[in-house]
């Protein structure tokens, strides 16, 4: 997981991951509303569209806002369960949640291609499904430190954390002067203390580029750009099998 007990190379790698996965929930869900009309996986959105449209009595404009949140939590439910089951193994560990998202988004791109045009609710449920599900996976392998499929938090966490690098640069200062100034922010894109700042920022241009990069190739190419993130999944679940990782502990005994 990312925290400071793991290794700089688990961190590393989780890092990648989380990236590359910010990238295909940017694609996703850009190619969602661009072909569908909704971002699937905007939770936020879906609920105050729930509420504005239960207030207003439009049952008919409810229904699909509370199927989104509905898929997204089955989403996240089975990703759960699925690394739960896997916990005790040493590779491979998060196969079966990014072959399951890519299959999902595999499902959506053929439904897509086959009725060219439609905005059916069940692809976007598909897509809702699987960005659930991507979101539980980095949230259970980033032990909370990284969302992959909302930039809110991020923007958050990236607005404290730019006041906290300011005043590290800032206490360079006192007592140094401008050297100290000058090897605070020499130091400031290597310093351990931001890691986390450089990784939601990496994050944040990672979901910028797959929602730019995206809707370009669909706009272009159709359908089958989804091959893309789905390749993505299969390339980082072939990654998995390659590393090795300590299983997770069983859960302690309870005392007597």
């Amino acid at each position: 997981m990312f925290s400071a007990q793991s290794s700089p190379q688990s961190r590393r790698a989780y890092s990648r991951l989380a990236l590359l996965l910010a990238s295909v929930a940017g694609a996703v869900n850009a190619v969602g509303f661009v072909a569908l009309g909704a971002h699937a996986s905007h939770m936020s959105g879906n609920m105050a569209t729930l509420g504005e449209s239960l207030a207003q009595g439009r049952w008919d404009t409810a229904r699909l806002p509370a199927q989104l949140m509905g898929l997204f939590v089955a989403g996240a439910f089975c990703a759960t369960g699925l690394l739960d089951a896997s916990r005790h193994r040493t590779r491979g560990r998060h196969v079966a949640a990014l072959l399951l998202e890519a299959l999902v988004l595999g499902g959506v791109g053929v439904g897509m291609a086959s009725m060219p045009g439609t905005r059916a609710p069940v692809l976007l449920w598909g897509i809702a499904f699987a960005m659930g599900l991507q979101n539980a996976l980095v949230t259970r392998v980033s032990g909370a430190v990284v969302r992959t499929t909302h930039v809110t938090g991020l923007l958050t966490d990236i607005g404290i954390q730019l006041v906290q690098m300011l005043a590290w640069v800032r206490d360079g200062i006192r007592g140094e002067g401008a050297p100290g100034l000058w090897r605070r922010v020499r130091d400031l894109p290597s310093a351990v203390q931001f890691e986390r700042t450089r990784l939601h920022l990496g994050l944040a241009l990672a979901f910028l580029a797959g929602s730019t990069l995206g809707p370009f190739l669909f706009l272009r190419h159709g359908a089958v750009t989804l091959v893309l993130p789905c390749a993505v999944l299969g390339v980082l679940a072939a990654l998995d099998v390659r590393m090795n990782v300590k299983p997770a502990p069983s859960p302690a005994a309870p005392s007597p």
